[in-house]
């Protein structure tokens, strides 16, 4: 071969080898940006599945939503104490079940003293691993801590923080006092948790709504909205009422006044970002999105998850986000035809699991408690409500020779108690129900107490564990009609009507949110009851029980009289029991009727109507007069005396002491027996003779 034909191919093969050469000589050099495939050259391969168009990667890929949740958030109005012997404290902080979290930073706002001295030590721990703990040695000083909290997902919606606040005090023997009552920690309502989760993770309408803020929003057309918008509103702000949210209501198209249903943010709390809210919840095509007709829809607006409600799908939509149901949202597009309540076949009781509580088992050293909640309409039908509850427990037997004792409370009402045998098996603490500690919403308390003992000081003292059996249940029994909330309450559980003003309608911002909690205090069902608005000034007929917020319904017989300032509560003919001028800010709630055709009537004193910021707990009273801060007073006018819960707890024969009275009675029949036997024979004697 010649050398003039060979070297123009070695050259270009050569030529074509350079840069492969070249990246082989320097197997360490970090890769250039230029050698590596950015997003937008890699071809889309041909069997990737197609997106839906609620979450695209394309619009929702890194895309972050922020999340601030504050201790008054989830309820502590007041600071978090620990001291002796409560020193160990369990807080449950919310997050999107089963989503990424990013960014999550727990701030603790903390203070200590220390008058008892000791070697004191707190412990904070995350999901039950210790992150954080530090030695106290001043009288007093700042627990202040910022832990951070990885990312991982949690099925169960919730961050569990520990705080374990102890104190070991220098004993000359193992039986000196080593209490330190004084030596206390304060965690102020002020503590945040804060974070980011991945919006793309939410991909059905059961995590969206196990998502929501604790002030979600609630986007409306306008201010001025149709029956049927107006109707899809107040049902959906019901339900996140009783799911313990306080919804806010925010209009598209930026008309009317932007209304809150929540308090002031505390001192020291992050301000709120400037600019409209994004919103949580949109009711029909309010922000841009199609919904068809009955349906609940998961979208996305800006990249965080909304849900779409169909103004047509207000009752569904309360009905399916209910303890009940909420796990069967697994979609993201569904249409609800129907969704109601399943009935018991046994009408006279009811499983605590029923009504969403979870049977636990916990360790206690001095004391603690399991909560179950409920709404009064879960469990009230047919004229029934809740009239015993049957509590299981179990305890494991301790060192200590003084038993462990058992309380039942409902509504911080003591129900019943009893001194444990702690053998490990089911124990049973019946207590009867009285009408008086029932409310809208009613939380159950099984608190144990255990004495702090060491068997001759033999041992150091440790928990044991206790159970609330899955046996624990509540026995309905028949509620007499009563003309006051909680009758009301019972009326509710099964239907009811909500009567408005037609000019409601009109000022959806401002009238929504008095509507949505006075509902949701009287026990109005968002899924069951009938929305009606009535014209400015009528009186419309009205059968069965209703609510109706500053309408008149006909034959109601005013027992309250407003004329805008002035409250009048006639009394006597002579002299009325109120009657006061200059009001503002009030609301009256007073109940009208009696049986079936029971229901409440509202009025506004004043030129502008209270906000009502806390959620209001009605009872045993006919008349609440309530403000900005929620209820401010209830009474009965119809027994100011309370003769109706005394006849209801009146002692027995047997309570009041009068025991020695059956041994009597029985004798004296035994007596009467003997002598009418002694007669009838000689009856027959005589019979005989003749």
């Amino acid at each position: 071969m010649k050398l003039h034909r060979v070297l123009p191919a070695a050259a270009l093969a050569a030529v074509c080898l350079l840069p492969g050469w070249g990246a082989a000589q320097q197997p360490n050099a970090p890769q250039n940006t230029q050698a590596t495939l950015r997003p937008t050259q890699q071809a889309t391969p041909a069997n990737v599945p197609p997106q839906t168009s609620v979450f695209q990667p394309a619009e929702n890929a890194g895309v972050w939503v922020p999340r601030t949740v504050t201790f008054q958030d989830l309820g502590f109005t007041e600071p978090v104490v620990l001291g002796y012997p409560d020193t160990i404290k369990e807080i449950y902080l919310p997050v999107p079940p089963g989503v990424n979290l990013s960014g999550a930073v727990l701030q603790l706002d903390a203070s200590y003293v220390r008058a008892d001295g000791g070697r004191t030590t707190l412990v904070y721990a995350i999901d039950g691993a210790p992150v954080v703990a530090n030695g106290f040695t001043a009288d007093r000083g700042d627990a202040s801590a910022q832990i951070p909290v990885d990312g991982k997902p949690r099925p169960s919606g919730f961050v569990r923080l520990n705080v374990d606040w102890r104190t070991a005090v220098a004993r000359e023997n193992t039986c000196a006092d080593a209490r330190t009552p004084g030596n206390i920690l304060r965690i102020e309502p002020t503590s945040r948790f804060v974070f980011r989760y991945d919006g793309s993770g939410i991909r059905d309408l059961t995590t969206a709504w196990a998502a929501l803020p604790s002030k979600p929003t609630i986007l409306i057309q306008s201010n001025k909205l149709s029956p049927e918008m107006y109707d899809a509103a107040w049902r959906v702000g019901v339900a996140l009422e009783r799911a313990g949210k306080r919804p806010i209501i925010r209009t598209a198209d930026g008309t009317g006044s932007t209304a809150t249903m929540g308090a002031a943010p505390a001192p020291g709390a992050p301000a709120a970002p400037a600019g409209p809210a994004e919103p949580d919840i949109i009711i029909g095509n309010a922000g841009g999105q199609q919904v068809g007709s009955k349906q609940i829809t998961l979208s996305n607006q800006n990249g965080r998850p909304v849900i779409l409600v169909a103004p047509d799908a207000g009752a569904q939509a309360a009905g399916l986000f209910t303890q009940i149901w909420q796990q069967a949202a697994a979609g993201t597009n569904l249409t609800v035809s129907a969704v109601d309540t399943p009935k018991n076949n046994d009408s006279n009781a009811v499983s605590l699991q029923y009504l969403g509580a979870k049977p636990a088992s916990f360790d206690v050293l001095a004391h603690a408690d399991w909560n179950a909640t409920f709404d009064i309409g879960s469990v009230a039908a047919d004229g029934k409500g809740p009239g015993t509850l049957v509590i299981d427990v179990a305890a494991s037997p301790s060192a200590a020779r003084t038993p462990p004792v058992v309380s039942v409370f409902m509504n911080d009402v003591l129900l019943g108690a009893k001194e444990m045998e702690a053998t490990g098996k089911r124990e049973r603490i019946i207590a009867p129900v009285p009408r008086y500690a029932l409310q809208t919403r009613n939380v159950i308390r099984v608190s144990f107490v255990r004495q702090l003992a060491s068997d001759r000081c033999r041992e150091t003292p440790e928990p044991y564990p206790v159970s609330v059996l899955p046996s624990s249940h509540m026995l309905l029994d028949k509620i007499e009609p009563s003309s006051d909330f909680t009758g009301l309450m019972a009326k509710f559980a099964s239907g009811g009507t909500l009567l408005v003003p037609q000019s409601h309608l009109s000022d959806a911002t401002g009238t929504l949110p008095r509507v949505i909690r006075l509902a949701a205090s009287t026990g109005l069902s968002p899924a069951k009851a009938k929305f009606e608005p009535v014209a400015d000034g009528s009186h419309p007929k009205v059968s069965g029980p209703y609510l109706a917020v500053d309408v008149l319904p006909d034959g109601v017989a005013e027992g309250v009289k407003g004329e805008n300032d002035r409250l009048f509560l006639a009394g006597t003919k002579d002299r009325p029991l109120l009657d006061v001028r200059g009001l503002n800010r009030v609301g009256i709630l007073e109940v009208n009727g009696k049986g079936d055709d029971i229901g409440a009537v509202y009025r506004t004193m004043g030129a502008t109507p209270p906000s009502m910021e806390k959620p209001i707990q009605l009872s045993s009273g006919n008349l609440a007069i309530m403000g900005n801060n929620g209820l401010r007073t209830e009474v009965n006018t119809r027994d100011p005396s309370g003769q109706g819960i005394m006849k209801e707890t009146a002692p027995g024969l047997f309570e009041r002491g009068y025991w020695w009275l059956l041994p009597i009675i029985l004798v004296a029949l035994f007596v009467g027996l003997l002598v009418f036997a002694s007669r009838m024979r000689r009856r027959k004697a005589m019979a005989g003779d003749r």
